[in-house]
Parts: C-alpha cells; structure tokens; sequence
C-alpha cells in the first residue's frame, strides 16, 4: 500500500501543479452530487483563472496583461474572490487556497491506500476512501455526508464521540483502539482505529482516521 505520512497539523506534505479546472475537486474525489466543501468550486471560471495567477505569484498588473481586463476589473474580481472564500487578503486567500490543493494532493494518495481512511469534520464524514467504504460495505462516495457516529455500532458511540471531541480539543486521547462498526446493511464488525490525530481541512480542524477491519 502506498506509505500514508502521520497525521499532521496541516494536510500539506505534497503539492498538486494540475491548474484550477471548473469542479475539479467535487469530482476528483466525492462525486459531483456532493456539495462541495472546496473554495476553488465555489469560484467562477474567470475567478478561477485570476485566482491560478495569484497563487503563481502575479502582481495585479501581470494579471491584467493575462487576461486582458482593466486594472479595476481584476480589483473586483479579487474582491469577489475574497468573499466567497471568506478570506479578508490576497495573501490570505492564496494561503486558502494552496493549502486546498495540497490537501487534494495528499487525498488522492489516501485513496490509493488499503487500509480505510476517514476524515470527519463536524462530526460529518468528509472523505471516505474505497478500502473504508469496502470495510463499511457502502457504495463508491455512500459515506461522505453521514454523521460518523452512525457508522459505530450502538455500544461504541459513546467512545467514539468522545474521542472526537477530546481530539478536537487537543486533548490526549489513545491514538489506537479496539472498535465496533457498523455497516450500511446494520451488520457489526470489530475493527481497530490504528491512527488518528488532528489536521486542518478547507481550512478547518478536523479528524483524521486510519481504520483496520479485525478479522
């Protein structure tokens, strides 16, 4: 299986060149009925094109020659940039947004793995790869959006939330430990959570998980 890094404050341990492209995040990874949780698709295409340029590095006159619109109208289309990303800079926006691609980067990698891979970010599963769907018997992007605790058997909810919560406190919580899950059809297996530690995702704390099915 591909070597996974360590759960890490920031998702950002590998970088992700490919150019913004309209959706490219929605369905890289979660299907495009997902809502997506990505800044970069909440962008237009000509946002999304200054946007690149940003990141890149360009000044505001570079840009302009870029795509051939006035000083005032790249202005505006920063402006609008920072709004729907919720940032309050340009520095803070291209922050925002190459953390996001790396994060994209690095998801690609935990798809790959054999182990099953989770983040939960309030208390939703956020990305689920294809070994924990397998685990979970759930169909290709069946898990994102669920509330995790609905995927524990009755008797290790209680445990499992308060893990999470410690965990999003930086509480010191047991990074391994034996668990009951329970699969879309109500089946329960036991299973073990091998690793798991805070990160940032979209910008936000959230929980990463390495789940092993106990045979």
């Amino acid at each position: 299986m591909p070597s996974l890094p360590p759960p890490t404050r920031r998702l950002c341990d590998a970088r992700c060149d490919r150019p913004a492209t309209p959706g490219l995040y929605r369905f890289a990874l979660i299907g495009g009925d997902v809502k997506s949780d990505w800044k970069w698709d909440e962008l237009d295409t000509r946002e999304r094109r200054i946007a690149e340029l940003l990141v890149q590095g360009k000044s505001n006159a570079a840009i302009c020659a870029e795509v051939f619109l006035s000083r005032a109208r790249v202005q505006d289309c920063i402006k609008g940039i920072l709004i729907k990303t919720g940032t309050d800079s340009t520095r803070s926006v291209i922050v925002l947004l190459v953390e996001e691609r790396e994060t994209l980067s690095l998801l690609r990698v935990m798809q790959q793995a054999t182990d099953g891979v989770v983040i939960l970010q309030d208390r939703l599963v956020k990305f689920a790869n294809r070994a924990l769907e397998r685990i979970h018997e759930y169909e290709p992007n069946g898990m994102v959006g669920i509330p995790f605790v609905e995927l524990m058997a009755p008797g290790s909810r209680s445990t499992a939330t308060k893990h999470y919560e410690l965990r999003m406190q930086g509480e010191p919580v047991p990074t391994s430990y034996a668990i009951r899950i329970l699969c879309k059809d109500g089946q329960e297996k036991d299973a073990m959570i091998a690793s798991a530690g805070q990160i940032r995702y979209c910008g936000r704390p959230a929980i990463l998980g390495i789940v092993c099915q106990r045979i």
